[in-house]
């Protein structure tokens, strides 16, 4: 029994990540209603780790114009907005000098390291306009997927601990509750997704190397279990997700 996702398993994941996700709609409606009137005509936007640009996408209308930091280009191949320019970068080599009305991350912090989080936010906040807005989006430590999670590790980051973060460094803030989530039709994509989760934050490989045939079993039956529980009634698999949004205004 295989523990690794295949390239088909990650292609899986990803379509369903991209077609289902509900956050890129709940933040265009938060921005449209609390951030965007707020700001200049024709704002600017600063995606930190756009990932494959489907928030992007989904924010558009809102600006005047976007810029994209990607560091992986494999992850934003194909992506075009008449707006966006796009750079294949991580944040900590991109550039200070333009500013920018709005500065997004949306599920990146995962990806960095705890004890470089204070760094990272302010680097987040240089480029912030005076007047403008830093928007951190986590996962919460509350609802399915958390549960999903912590039933394999205690070590994964989430959103109360960048809010932590923020309170150390006594930063002004706003903490929005959001109910997002992933759909599926069928119980094997469900499965294959709760899979992705469970592999990508909760082992690292050497500790999937190391895991005898029996670990590996019993890994495998908690995860099926955890698919079997997101059927609706409706037939369609729904595995719920709580978010946090952080909103950082910096004082004009």
């Amino acid at each position: 029994m295989a523990i690794t996702l295949s390239p088909q398993d990650y292609a899986t994941a990803f379509r369903i990540l991209a077609a289902t996700a509900r956050h890129p709609e709940l933040l265009r409606k938060l921005l449209e209603e609390r951030i965007v009137p707020r700001l200049p005509p024709r704002p600017s936007l600063l995606d930190v780790g756009s990932g494959s640009g489907m928030v992007v996408e989904r924010l558009a209308p809102l600006f005047g114009s976007i810029t994209l930091l990607e560091p992986n280009p494999s992850q934003i191949a194909g992506f075009q907005h008449e707006k966006a320019k796009i750079f294949i970068e991580p944040l900590e080599r991109y550039p200070l000098g333009e500013q920018y009305d709005v500065v997004l991350c949306s599920h990146v912090m995962y990806h960095v390291p705890l004890p470089s989080w204070g760094a990272f936010i302010d680097r987040l906040l240089a480029f912030v306009r005076p007047g403008g807005y830093c928007l951190i989006l986590m996962a919460a430590a509350r609802g399915p997927t958390y549960d999903l999670c912590r039933d394999f590790t205690d070590t994964q980051l989430f959103s109360h601990q960048v809010v932590e973060a923020v309170r150390q460094k006594q930063l002004p803030h706003e903490v929005v509750p959001l109910l997002c989530g992933f759909s599926t039709k069928t119980y094997e994509e469900m499965y294959t997704l709760c899979r992705f989760f469970v592999f990508e934050g909760s082992y690292t490989a050497e500790q999937i190397a190391a895991m005898s045939q029996d670990e590996v079993r019993k890994i495998d039956e908690k995860i099926r279990a955890h698919a079997e529980r997101c059927r609706s009634a409706d037939g369609l698999y729904r595995l719920w997700q709580d978010e946090d949004l952080v909103i950082l205004p910096k004082p004009a």
